[in-house]
């Protein structure tokens, strides 16, 4: 049978190598409705779920493990787009019954079934209120200045910062998960952490990630106008309009 699949990190190309990736799958026969398999495929080298003996252990005499969370932990240190792809494939046999399977990328309008999204429905029922916006960040210490104060001029906005280990096991706290419309990180790798804590959490949230350093010059009128052009970007992009 045919997939479409959609890696949230476009950019990965055939020689590029990664530990950690997250994959979201759509069978053609349409088994899944209009939600896609959420999957994380996991080599020794990822930052997330242990030390490389604490993996092993896990993996016992295995090359592979699948935990209910639909995370695959694999015997390889890191793998290529190619090889990501080839272990999606063993995933879809072992935990989804199909012995051959077909990886197609989506492309287009399938792009949007393949990932979390935010429903038109909850769009049109915040457009009139304020806009949710959690800013999560590393455990070593916040941005200067902090997103509140960057955002701070802007009424339509509410804004929560949490600081996170992206090493250790600490889970995001539900609440402040729930009360957020948005999620917003500033490099793929804290992006990485948070969908897998989410997974764990069960939770389906859109996380933006800014692409931007985590520290900076609190004396640079620059870059917090480049911080803040950026999230009203993203905010344009997803329809959302402030009241």
């Amino acid at each position: 049978m045919q997939w479409k699949y959609c890696l949230p990190a476009a950019t990965l190309g055939n020689e590029e190598r990664t530990a950690l990736e997250d994959l979201f799958l759509l069978p053609e026969d349409g088994s899944s409705g209009n939600q896609s398999y959420w999957i994380t495929l996991e080599g020794l080298q990822s930052f997330t779920g242990g030390t490389r003996e604490e993996k092993l252990e896990r993996l016992g005499d295995s090359e592979y493990v699948i935990s209910d969370t639909m995370d695959m932990l694999v015997r390889r240190d890191d793998f290529s787009r190619k090889e990501l792809l080839d272990w999606a494939k063993v995933f879809i046999s072992a935990r989804l019954g199909d012995p051959q399977p077909v990886l197609v990328e989506a492309v287009g309008d399938e792009v949007s079934r393949c990932v979390p999204i935010i429903h038109e429905h909850e769009l049109n029922n915040r457009r009139a209120e304020k806009i949710h916006l959690l800013f999560v960040h590393h455990k070593a210490g916040p941005p200067a200045p902090t997103p509140e104060e960057s955002l701070a001029s802007h009424s339509g906005l509410e804004v929560q910062t949490v600081r996170i280990d992206e090493h250790a096991t600490e889970a995001l706290v539900p609440d402040v998960i729930q009360w957020a419309d948005l999620l917003l990180v500033m490099d793929k790798r804290m992006r990485q952490v948070i969908h897998k804590r989410l997974k764990t959490l069960g939770i389906t949230k859109r996380v933006i990630c800014l692409y931007l350093p985590e520290h900076y010059d609190r004396q640079d009128p620059g870059y917090t106008a480049l911080f803040t052009e950026r999230v009203f970007v993203y905010l344009e992009k997803l329809g959302w309009k402030l009241a």
